[in-house]
């Protein structure tokens, strides 16, 4: 399990001394949950927020920082296993990287659990809640909605049609990943000095490190303006965008990658280098995702007539062994303990 240091809580210090280092004017820790409600109603938006076991304790920590107007960088624990919902955002783009423990986020009716090595990126126009377990610690980047929209219309020269809506998953492992970790580090590096402690940063100091966080989400994760931001590198974006349509909708159907090649109209090599640059998988990459999720969804959906066998060989994974490998690597469980999960109701 791949993991990313940028600091842990000092569990014999009185006060947080994390990643966003030790600052004891901007930290908050409560045991107790309409307190613990209101501050992250402050600092994100209003949502519920319940135990999954009603006679556990929070132990609740979080420490914040502004990085310029348009970005925030909070990293918090709730200390037990809780339930969020959030609705829908509204007002802001998310990032959230797990540091420890495990996280589930359904965001527009998709689930998928987080680990150390993975990020959940949320859009603000699709309701989201989550599943906190008790060890799960965060690092979680706020990106203000019309400060963001403005920098994206910006570098496309013309107004948005619509939202942002990030691919809901960051690999930290990635090339993506790694450059926003490292952008994440240095301005971390940079906020948490001794001796700009209490001090305001300058104002173009404190613009380069807000823009360089949301140029690093902007180019690094796919999303539903790559195709305009790829207009420019000299190829035509409409085959990628065939292929991805004919994957989402043919995802139970034998697909191989000549196949996917005669649907896009270009050669095969051509087809991998477009569609990875575009999306950073292959499209056979994306196709295995895609029947994870639709094995997921069955699973989740139980039923006394639900095998985990049977399901998996229906959506193509004749190797049982690779399957729950893959299926466990992307959602922390196995496909069984899903199945399992569902038909007790348990979180």
């Amino acid at each position: 399990m791949h993991r990313i240091n940028l600091g842990a809580f000092d569990e014999g210090a009185s006060h947080y001394s994390g990643a966003l280092g030790g600052y004891p004017n901007q930290v908050f820790r409560s045991h107790d949950g309409d307190a613990v409600r209101a501050r992250v109603g402050q600092m994100f938006c209003d949502h519920t927020m319940a135990l999954v076991n009603a006679r556990a304790e929070l132990d609740t920590r979080i420490a914040h920082l502004r990085c310029g107007r348009g970005v925030s960088i909070t990293e918090m624990q709730y200390g037990a296993d809780v339930l969020i919902d959030a609705g829908r955002l509204e007002n802001f783009y998310l990032v959230q990287i797990p540091l420890e423990g495990r996280a589930r986020v359904t965001l527009g009716g998709r689930e998928e659990v987080f680990l150390p090595g993975s990020a959940s990126v949320e859009n603000p126009v699709e309701p989201m809640d989550m599943f906190w377990s008790r060890d799960c610690r965060k690092v979680v980047l706020r990106y203000e909605r019309a400060l963001f929209e403005r920098f994206v219309e910006i570098y496309l020269g013309k107004p948005l049609r619509d939202a942002v809506r990030f691919a809901p998953r960051l690999e930290l492992t990635s090339a993506g990943g790694q450059v926003l970790v490292d952008h994440l580090r240095s301005a971390l590096g940079v906020l948490r000095r001794d001796e700009l402690r209490g001090q305001s940063l300058p104002p173009l100091f404190e613009t380069h490190l807000e823009t360089t966080l949301m140029g690093a989400l902007l180019f690094l994760q796919p999303h539903n303006y790559s195709a305009d931001f790829a207009g420019g590198s000299g190829y035509d974006t409409g085959p990628v965008r065939r292929v991805r349509d004919y994957l989402e909708a043919k995802a139970h159907e034998p697909i191989d990658m000549v196949a996917l090649a005669e649907i896009a109209g270009i050669p095969v090599r051509t087809l991998y280098h477009q569609f990875q640059r575009v999306h950073g998988v292959s499209p056979m990459q994306m196709l295995r995702t895609i029947r994870l999720d639709r094995v997921r969804r069955e699973l989740l959906a139980g039923g006394s007539g639900v095998n985990v066998t049977n399901v998996a060989l229906a959506w193509g994974f004749d190797h049982l062994g690779r399957f729950a490998a893959s299926y466990r690597e992307r959602f922390g469980e196995t496909p069984r303990e899903t199945l399992q999960r569902c038909r007790t109701g348990v979180s």
